[in-house]
């Protein structure tokens, strides 16, 4: 029978994870309509591909570097906090980006990216701490949920950024006003979202020791002969106990759970960055395909990545998290393998969805797996989120200099690698025992 309690707790677990789907879901339109109106950004400034990539790698040191520092940001203000704070340094820092560009101030407008980048960095884990603290919270796993969630927010930016485009907008205009109504809709949302799950720091289990003081010598009077005392004997002071060694102070650098978690994490999240920015290209030269097939096929990957995170909190809860990533790691490499070695366009259309299919669980299932300890579960997400991160980020960069010596579908072959060591390593993500 459900106490009123019990249902007033659950009501409020319920409002927590939908405020978190809401800002999932507005921080993906945010980030994706930077890169909708990339196009127009590169026509304005007359930019090569090489400046343009400079811009892109600045917004990613940014992001590293909120993510180095997101740990004490989000433990010292908290989540909901954090994620206002970050919000409105995005509405701030993305469209005085786009303004700068437009006015030729090309140095403070990449200041202003790297900005962004932190200030979005920063929020990204803030999310993903209140969305792991809401899943314990609710009982369920909803993480898939909530990275589905930012995934439609990106793929409906690109439908935005269309219509901007079709209508003559000018990024400044599209991009300012666009985060001014995200800003409304996040500070809304949080409005539903606690500021919980900060880290405290758990007691030091394996340093605690009891200490007993000296043993004292009983001795019989008539025994006693004078002379010097003893040390720790009769008339002596008692020696002071030996202090205990100052327990180190827990990271999640040191902790081998955590750092397993973050390699799974990153050989998912390798697999998703490199098909984003190089399957599209690898199918047009490898394969002959038409741009427009090869953006097609793309989309057939994004789509069922993101009906496999809509269907995640199903599957988690009946298969568990170890079946679900092995599963998916089985798929990336059935995907990966069948992409490189069978030349048909059916098969790479196919081996694209499977592929898909096979990478949507890897990044979110890390992040619940990294929240399990609720006090340190915000330096654990924010180590875990720098791991794949840092892959999603740069690994696409390494597949794209072995493309250059071996071809594109060939330098995919790491991929496999990578996948095979989440399968391996899938039980270290096992959801914690329950006190029953």
């Amino acid at each position: 029978m459900t106490t009123p309690d019990a249902a007033l707790r659950l009501r409020a677990a319920r409002r927590w994870t939908a405020g978190i789907i809401i800002v999932f879901a507005l921080l993906g339109t945010g980030f994706g309509s930077w890169l909708s109106r990339l196009p127009a950004v590169r026509d304005h400034l007359g930019a090569s591909t090489l400046e343009m990539s400079v811009f892109g790698l600045m917004l990613a040191l940014g992001s590293l570097t909120g993510l180095i520092f997101s740990g004490r940001t989000v433990t010292w203000l908290g989540p909901q906090r954090t994620l206002a704070v970050g919000i409105i340094g995005q509405a701030i820092a993305m469209p005085a980006a786009a303004l700068l560009f437009w006015a030729g101030a090309v140095v403070p407008a990449v200041i202003c990216l790297i900005l962004f980048g932190i200030t979005f960095a920063t929020s990204d884990v803030a999310m993903n701490v209140s969305g792991a603290a809401a899943e314990r919270a609710l009982d369920k796993p909803r993480m898939p949920l909530f990275h589905a969630a930012y995934s439609l927010g990106s793929v409906s930016s690109m439908g935005l950024g269309a219509l901007a485009e079709a209508l003559h907008i000018s990024v400044p205009v599209h991009l300012g006003v666009l985060f001014v109504c995200l800003v409304v809709g996040v500070l809304l949302a949080l409005r539903m979202v606690p500021n919980t799950a900060q880290d405290s720091e758990p007691e030091p289990l394996l340093h605690s020791s009891v200490h007993t003081g000296p043993i004292p010598i009983v001795v019989h009077p008539e025994s006693a002969m004078p002379g010097p005392p003893v040390p720790g004997g009769p008339g002596a002071p008692p020696a002071a106990p030996a202090p205990a060694p100052a327990p180190r102070p827990y990271t999640p650098w040191r902790d081998p759970r955590i750092l397993i978690i973050g390699l799974i994490a990153m050989s998912m999240s390798l697999a998703e960055g490199t098909a984003s920015d190089w399957l599209p290209l690898a199918l047009a030269d490898g394969r002959g395909f038409t741009n427009t097939a090869a953006t097609l096929t793309l989309g057939a990957f994004f789509v069922s990545m993101t009906l496999t995170r809509i269907a995640g909190s199903w599957l988690l809860t009946r298969l568990g998290r170890v079946v679900v990533l092995r599963g998916g790691a089985l798929l990336v490499i059935l995907g990966v393998v069948t992409m490189i070695l069978v030349p048909a366009s059916w098969a790479s259309v196919a081996a694209a969805v499977l592929w898909g299919i096979g990478c949507a669980f890897g990044f979110p299932v890390g992040i619940s797996a990294a929240a399990d300890n609720p006090a340190t579960a915000t330096r654990d997400v924010a180590a875990v989120s720098a791991i794949a991160y840092t892959a999603y980020l740069l690994g696409p960069m390494l597949i794209g200099f072995l493309g250059e010596h071996f071809g594109l579908l060939q330098a995919f072959w790491p991929l496999v690698v990578f996948a095979v060591i989440a399968f391996i390593f899938a039980a270290t993500a096992r959801e914690p025992q329950r006190a029953r």
